[in-house]
């Protein structure tokens, strides 16, 4: 068997636990488990030093349970439920399993001091851990820490380096292996050398980050800005979620898939500036008339005031502003707004004086909710893989992300002692590599880029915001006459191209899922409008939208979401 696939592969390795995605679920997954004594191989196709959301830092990150504080999970889970109550215009739906929600926030300060132990620093300058209030979003509770996380990334990095971790960088997956009904490992390829990879695991683990770069990031042509996309940075395409979908696996919610803009320099989301001293300030119109803050956190009441002509939103905090103010938001927001306050001050913008713009109603939907369906013990629905971070439903944020990478690692001892050693399908590595390198062999063919572009137009004209069935389909019906003529003409100059044209494949995939889905989901709920279903459709109500490839044909249903366990419940009485 080794011998035919040396036939297609240049390198195959051999590993007890395979991740791939080198961000704050991957890491530290990776780390845990090479503690426990388990061989570990870490795909990352950029390098792990600067990749992912975590890129050049984050400035918050939520604990979690805190007895200390007087913080419990069941407290966390109520404002998470409220949070998707807001969303969807004060439904009860649930659109996540609430058990996996109470484990993450349950295990959340065990999870942190966790990354302190990996060198990740969590305190302040002074040495001390400085909770700060979010009143619009978790009031009184102390459970965010503003955070020094400018080198998180690198510090992760260099953790895993340590504790032995098989390091592949420059590396982009290609597809998963199956065998027998169960992922094997998966295919890679070397987009510096070319190098086609056959990685062997008795575990494999998605943990490629979210997913909506479909749509169009912050600025005009802001794929050329890496590390200026807001939660849609150049490198999340999808890559997990697409692998994991053209295997068999299960994916979520894939309807409610999108994301937040910030237009300009001059615009603001709010929760940047109230974290750090939990400064609630105003929301004007035009007019200068205070906006009620249920107003500008929702679609439906941003539309209202649009309709009226009252936009745009301004938000201002100048008559709260304490004199140091500007001097700590810049220490606060370095990571990855600083940019915002050093522009406007060369543009003469004083935030003592005026105001930042709200940013007006885009393509935002469930961004939280989407990716590979998941159960408590972040497994899929196929032997053999596991998604953690934001690449499981309904995990968000770092403070998601840590906790399902180490609750995982902790039980991959196990796992591994339990699984057969995995056998390679040698014709499905062979037809793996063929797509793979296919683009190399294209000249004078379609640029990855202009691909990709005109996937977005068709997301943002015919999906974006305001969906209806005629949009809809003539949407699915663009992208199907894409897919004929220019994906197979996808071409690639070198091996670093071959990334992009891997990744436009995956975006590819996952904008046809995510407008087939958006087709079944006839109704309107908070920020998903349906312009020809305007009223919510009660029937949905804690319902979940799953999609599977089955024999090569996508099933589409619906599930419920499972209630807390009676467990969770009494253990907070």
């Amino acid at each position: 068997m080794a011998s035919d696939i040396d036939r297609f592969a240049e390198e195959i390795i051999e590993t007890d636990v395979l991740v791939i995605g080198g961000g704050l679920a991957g890491c530290p997954l990776a780390a845990k488990a090479a503690e426990h004594g388990l061989s570990v191989t870490l795909v990352e196709k950029s390098q792990t030093d600067r990749s992912g959301n975590a890129a050049m830092g984050i400035n918050y990150y939520i604990v979690g349970a805190n007895p200390q504080e007087g913080v419990t999970a069941q407290q966390l889970l109520e404002w998470w439920t409220n949070t998707y109550v807001r969303w969807t215009g004060g439904t009860q739906g649930r659109f996540t399993n609430p058990n996996i929600m109470y484990q993450q926030w349950d295990k959340g300060l065990w999870a942190m001091h966790e990354l302190e132990k990996l060198g990740v620093p969590m305190k302040w300058f002074d040495g001390e851990y400085r909770y700060v209030l979010d009143p619009l979003r978790l009031g009184d509770l102390k459970v965010t820490l503003n955070v020094l996380w400018l080198n998180v990334k690198p510090i992760l990095a260099k953790a895993i380096k340590e504790r032995g971790v098989n390091l592949l960088e420059r590396t982009m997956i290609v597809d998963l292996l199956t065998r027998d009904d169960r992922v094997v490992g998966a295919t890679a390829v070397n987009t510096r050398n070319g190098k086609f990879v056959v990685i062997k695991a008795k575990a494999t683990v998605l943990a490629t980050g979210n997913f909506a770069r479909i749509y169009n990031g912050d600025m005009a042509q802001s794929w050329k800005y890496k590390f200026h996309y807001h939660w849609n940075p150049a490198t999340i395409s999808g890559d997990g979620y697409a692998a994991a979908y053209r295997a068999g696996v299960e994916l979520a919610n894939m309807d409610l898939t999108g994301h937040g803009m910030i237009v300009d320099e001059l615009a603001m989301g709010y929760g940047l500036l109230i974290r750090n001293d939990g400064i609630p300030g105003k929301c004007l119109n035009w007019r200068g008339e205070e906006v009620p803050s249920r107003y500008w956190q929702s679609m439906p009441k941003l539309l209202e005031l649009e309709q009226k002509g009252l936009t745009p939103l301004y938000y201002t905090i100048e008559d709260v502003l304490p004199d140091d103010f500007q001097k700590r938001m810049e220490v606060y927001l370095n990571d990855m707004r600083l940019a915002t306050f050093k522009l406007a001050e060369e543009r003469g913008f004083n935030p003592k004086t005026h105001r930042y713009e709200v940013p007006p109603p885009m393509p935002y939907t469930f961004s939280l909710v989407t990716g590979i369906n998941v159960g408590e013990e972040y497994q899929t629905s196929l032997k053999g893989v596991y998604a953690v971070g934001d690449n499981a439903a309904g995990l968000h944020g770092a403070y998601m992300a840590v906790p399902s990478g180490f609750l995982l690692a902790e039980n991959l001892p196990s796992i591994v002692n339990n699984t057969v050693e995995p056998a390679i399908d040698d014709a499905q590595v062979e037809s793996q590599k063929e797509m793979a390198l296919a683009p190399l062999a294209v000249k004078d063919g379609t640029e990855p880029m202009e691909l990709e572009c005109a996937i977005r137009y068709i997301c943002e004209r015919y999906v974006g915001m305001l969906k209806s069935e005629g949009k809809l389909r003539e949407g699915l019906r663009r992208l199907g006459s894409l897919r004929r003529v220019f994906l197979p003409r996808l071409m690639a100059e070198n091996p670093h191209y071959l990334m992009r044209a891997l990744e436009v494949r995956n975006l590819m995939d996952l904008a046809e899922v995510h407008i087939n889905a958006c087709l079944s989901r006839k109704e309107t709920r908070g920020d998903y409008i349906r312009l020809d279903y305007p009223e919510i459709d009660s029937a949905r109500d804690n319902m979940i939208t799953i999609q599977r490839l089955k024999e090569g044909k996508p099933i589409l249903e619906t599930r419920e979401v499972p209630d807390l366990k009676p467990e969770y419940i009494k253990e907070e009485a």
